[in-house]
């Protein structure tokens, strides 16, 4: 009986040490080099850095506000987003980038990733970046002020919305 129970305890052991060893690969491939802040998006292009946007930078551009109801698997809620069109922020780095790239890939800090195609960025009242709900400022991961969101007007179930963003990468 013993030597049945010591070989149970190494099989548990062993799949420990496997997922272990698997957890540390999947960690070592999901790291970054980018130095990525809740309070700051880097927009890039062809792998550089072609700015940077922080709420202040954004407070700079034309301000909207988007009032959304979104459904979710948790119920509707209601917001009144405060932001700037993402076309404004991406003109106010350069004015020719929505000509040149056809699509953008949003992350944020928690690594939540989706896809924006320029189409939607340059219909109007459409894809914003947002900075304030209900008059407050969005919360970082953390817990602090300085957030920044993107919302796409024109999809009412938010699946592609990317909370604490911190990249645009410009494709």
């Amino acid at each position: 009986m013993e030597s049945k129970a010591a070989g149970q305890k190494r099989i548990v052991y062993v799949v420990i040490a496997l997922l272990v060893v698997i957890i540390a690969v999947f960690a070592y491939l999901n790291r970054s080099d980018e130095n990525l802040q809740e309070d700051q998006i880097l927009v890039k292009a062809e792998g550089s850095v072609i700015g940077v946007l922080t709420v202040a930078d954004l407070q700079k551009l034309p301000v909207v506000q988007k009032k959304m109801v979104i459904q979710s698997t948790s119920g509707m809620t209601r917001h009144e987003f405060t932001g700037t069109p993402l076309l404004e922020a991406l003109n106010s780095i350069d004015p020719g980038l929505s000509q040149k790239y056809t699509r953008i890939i949003t992350k944020g800090i928690d690594n939540y990733t989706s896809g924006v195609n320029m189409s939607e960025v340059l219909q109007p009242n459409n894809v914003f970046i947002v900075y304030a709900d209900n008059g407050k400022p969005l919360k970082t991961k953390t817990g602090g002020e300085g957030a920044m969101r993107i919302i796409i007007y024109q999809d009412e179930f938010g699946q592609r919305f990317t909370n604490f963003l911190t990249s645009l990468e410009l494709q």
